[in-house]
């Protein structure tokens, strides 16, 4: 094993939401490129399922799973602590947990309780998690957070999902907030913002109908006229996971096919 090797062979990576989807997804792919994986996701089940299914893949001494809300503190510092204490470190945060939670449908007709939730789950759990997270890389001197947007804040598109366009526009906020304050801790905070990517989730938000309507407009409209998958995201976040991006702070990656573009 090469020195580079060993170094992949010790990094540590944390995926929220990544017991489905495109959580899912990150977590294998960093798992592949040699990152032990700590999975955590709201729904244990989930996150027990991808750890196992990532275990046969890379061996079971370098993968957990996590059952927490983000957007409960006490939760977070909880699997925080327990992947610190088996593994002695972190390296990564991909902060993917977050979902539009709801049916779309007009602003205004959201509660003051949709509307929070929304932005507790998107943006709220992104800071809770990093807050969590940076004592370790602090004292370490190097990190990496990859925040999770949307490149519907480029177009406030589609309708209907306000809180969660919202929510995904203080990601980007927050991000280059983070990159700025700890630049000088060696900590990289950056984020992608994903185009649409058709996943199987706990709670659908359109109708099959209006989800295929949407897939084919945005489609047309990219650069590429082809439907993105989750793997089509997965190198951007190895990537700026990895040491490669090391010179990469407060920036927005849109990984969409080129739609916000178009």
């Amino acid at each position: 094993m090469t020195a580079a090797e060993r170094v992949a062979a010790e990094r540590v990576a944390i995926v929220t939401g990544g017991g489905q989807g495109l959580g899912r997804a990150y977590a294998a792919r960093l798992a592949r490129a040699g990152n032990r994986v700590a999975v955590v996701d709201v729904a244990g089940d989930a996150a027990r399922a991808a750890a196992e299914a990532i275990a046969a893949d890379v061996g079971a001494d370098r993968v957990s799973a996590h059952e927490a809300d983000v957007t409960d503190e006490e939760r977070v510092g909880a699997f925080v602590g327990a992947v610190v204490e088996r593994w002695g470190r972190i390296d990564a945060l991909v902060n993917n947990a977050g979902g539009a939670l709801l049916p779309s449908a007009p602003f205004d007709s959201f509660d003051r309780a949709d509307w929070t939730r929304v932005l507790d789950v998107n943006l709220t759990g992104q800071w809770l998690c990093a807050r969590a997270v940076v004592p370790h890389m602090r004292a370490a001197g190097h990190g990496k957070i990859v925040n999770v947007s949307s490149t519907m804040v480029s177009k406030g598109l589609p309708v209907g999902l306000a809180p969660y366009v919202a929510a995904k526009a203080g990601v980007v906020g927050l991000t280059r907030a983070l990159a700025r304050e700890l630049g000088p801790d060696g900590i990289r905070v950056n984020a992608i913002a994903p185009g649409y990517i058709p996943v199987e989730t706990r709670k659908t938000v359109h109708t099959p109908q209006a989800a295929t309507a949407l897939r084919e407009r945005m489609k047309a409209e990219q650069c590429l006229p082809v439907v993105g998958v989750p793997d089509d995201l997965c190198g951007a976040v190895a990537f700026l996971c990895s040491p490669a991006s090391d010179f990469i702070t407060g920036q927005v990656v849109n990984v969409d096919g080129g739609w916000a573009h178009g």
